[in-house]
């Protein structure tokens, strides 16, 4: 996502990119990383086959990280992530020739990721706030902030419980309904990840608040040309 700034018009003021532009990173995201894979794979094979669908799924995952790699300097560390879980997804189901298996892994990695979430929200830095500086870097005074640093293990329980539901919801429809209930738990899924989201930026807003910041939203490079 876009850059957060310091803006010039005031030190106490966190400047963050229009919401129709964060709308549009989020929707890109997601396309990416679940839309585009999912709609690939199934549609791979009806037309040419499981062994085939493998093989676009990790070339699709490898050409949306060369193209990120020629627009910006520095990749996510989300992006490597899911790049190489994408890889050995592809691997093992393929040594295993199951679809159920290519399903099966990244529903067991929400587990893992949601067990991290919770077990980190107590650190000092916890792995959302990892995660989110990817996406959204805040400026080191506001991160350090008390209501921050609660914001922050706020989240990881939230983002826990989120995974956590979402995994179990995802287990128990591959379990009863095989492999094609998979397009019905994405959908499922929509409604949990927008609360989760909603509650998220209600808490973030609520944070900076509490700890003296005010939260504007416009382009930073406008923001620092009205404070000059």
């Amino acid at each position: 996502m876009g850059s957060v700034h310091h803006s010039a018009i005031s030190p106490r003021t966190v400047v963050m990119p229009p919401r129709l532009r964060l709308a549009m990173e989020v929707a890109r995201h997601l396309a990416e990383s679940v839309l585009v894979p999912l709609g690939l794979f199934y549609g791979i094979v009806v037309a040419a086959g499981f062994h085939v669908a493998l093989l676009a799924a990790v070339a699709w995952a490898l050409v949306a990280m060369g193209v990120r790699v020629v627009r910006e300097r520095r990749l996510p560390a989300v992006l490597l992530g899911t790049t190489g879980l994408s890889v050995v997804q592809v691997g093992v189901s393929y040594a295993a020739g199951s679809a159920m298996v290519y399903f099966l892994q990244p529903t067991l990695a929400t587990y893992a990721v949601a067990a991290a979430f919770l077990l980190t929200a107590l650190l000092d830095r916890p792995l959302i706030q990892r995660l989110a500086h990817d996406f959204c870097p805040l400026p080191h005074d506001v991160v350090r902030s008390a209501p921050l640093r609660r914001l922050f293990q706020r989240l990881s329980v939230l983002w826990g419980v989120v995974l956590l539901v979402n995994a179990s919801l995802t287990l128990s429809l591959l379990l009863t309904m095989g492999t094609t209930s998979m397009p019905v738990a994405t959908a499922a899924s929509v409604p949990l990840f927008a609360a989760g989201f909603l509650l998220s930026l209600l808490w973030f807003r609520r944070s900076l608040r509490d700890g003296g910041y005010r939260l504007a939203w416009c382009d930073p490079t406008q923001a620092a040309s009205q404070g000059a």
